[in-house]
């Protein structure tokens, strides 16, 4: 009995009920549980900015990969999207703000998984970085500090999490992806092969050590590389020379060796194979690799309140190639949220979100 006490008053000093009527963890160090935590103002406004974060991470608006909008210096908004990402894709998010010192709160998580979402972190520098794990939905929600001033704009984009193992190569030099059959259906292509002239320089593709080289089987001449930063094994294989030897420190972009057709490549056309082996086993490592252009800002005037007109389709995404969430039977008085100049996020007086194209603002 005493311990059941003991367990249960340890419980209520780790959390504690507000006056807003939000549960508090007293050791969260999150972030946006510091801001609530050092926060001045009236609770009134402190309520509404939980309650429009909460609202965010449910709601079903999509974007892809690229998206730039502006937001206003209006309201007390959260910004709650769906994207999708591959395991190895560098999560990019930044932001252009006319002040500096301004707050944006990031979060982002997996939204079908069931394990806790990362700790909310701040834009530093105006940018925010995260390796995606796993593929699949992830959910973000962008919000500002209550009482922020001046407009921002953001854009949402991915990078590869590594440098590209061919020097001089790209994306039209990959010519066989992963899963591709092999050896009669007999097994499945556990990489990618990039196509190059012999003798074109391996590189090292992220900081590391070499824990093996070697020249037998199906990879031929082979290094095997150690990722200091996540662990992974890497691949790189049917080299025509190794340049390293095992337990050799590496940086990104040292030579390894160079492209070849040693292994069950030889007779074939020179290339490189790359793989990356995790923990669980073989990935794709294309997206660790494929190169992205980094999309531009996409800046929009925008004002607070707008009229949408009657009839006008609210989708999920900024696109008509996307869901109609609502149709709006008659004209609508709306906040804009956010806007590329094109579509806008909205918000009804309702608390209904969508994308609306500018075509229907009036």
């Amino acid at each position: 009995m005493f311990r059941c006490k003991n367990a249960f008053f340890f419980v209520i000093l780790l959390t504690v009920v507000s006056c807003d009527g939000f549960v508090k963890n007293l050791f969260d160090t999150s972030e946006r549980a510091k801001y609530e935590r050092s926060f001045k103002g009236s609770d009134s406004l402190m309520t509404r900015w939980k309650t429009e974060f909460s609202t965010a991470t449910q709601n079903n608006l999509i974007i892809t990969d690229g998206y730039s909008a502006s937001i206003p210096a209006s309201g007390l908004y959260a910004l709650g999207y769906s994207i999708e990402l591959k395991k190895g894709d560098q999560l990019m998010i930044e932001a252009e703000l006319e002040d500096p010192e301004t707050l944006i709160f990031i979060d982002v998580y997996e939204q079908s998984s069931t394990a806790e979402p990362t700790k909310t972190k701040l834009l530093k520098n105006g940018r925010f970085s995260r390796f995606t794990e796993n593929s699949g939905i992830h959910k973000m929600i962008i919000q500002p500090e209550i009482e922020y001033q001046g407009n921002f704009t953001f854009k949402i984009y991915t990078q590869p999490s590594l440098g590209f193992p061919v020097a001089g190569k790209g994306n039209r030099d990959v010519q066989s992806f992963w899963g591709a059959s092999r050896d009669g259906g007999g097994r499945s292509h556990e990489g990618i092969d990039i196509f190059a002239r012999r003798g074109t320089p391996v590189l090292a593709v992220t900081n590391g050590y070499i824990t093996q080289t070697g020249n037998s089987g199906l990879g031929g001449k082979q290094v095997w590389q150690r990722d200091g930063l996540l662990g992974n094994s890497i691949y790189y294989a049917h080299l025509d020379s190794i340049m390293v030897q095992g337990g050799t420190k590496v940086n990104t972009g040292d030579t390894l060796g160079l492209v070849g057709s040693t292994g069950n490549a030889e007779g074939g056309a020179p290339h490189l194979h790359f793989g990356i082996y995790t923990r669980g086993g073989a990935v794709d490592p294309y997206p660790y690799v494929r190169q992205r252009a980094v999309p531009a800002y996409k800046k929009s005037v925008i004002s607070g309140e707008k009229s949408v007109k009657a009839g006008s389709n609210l989708r999920a995404g900024p696109g008509t190639q996307y869901e109609t969430l609502r149709i709006l039977d008659q004209k609508t008085t709306v906040m804009i949220i956010a806007g590329d100049g094109e579509w806008f996020h909205i918000k009804t007086d309702k608390g209904v979100e969508g994308f609306v194209s500018a075509a229907r603002l009036e």
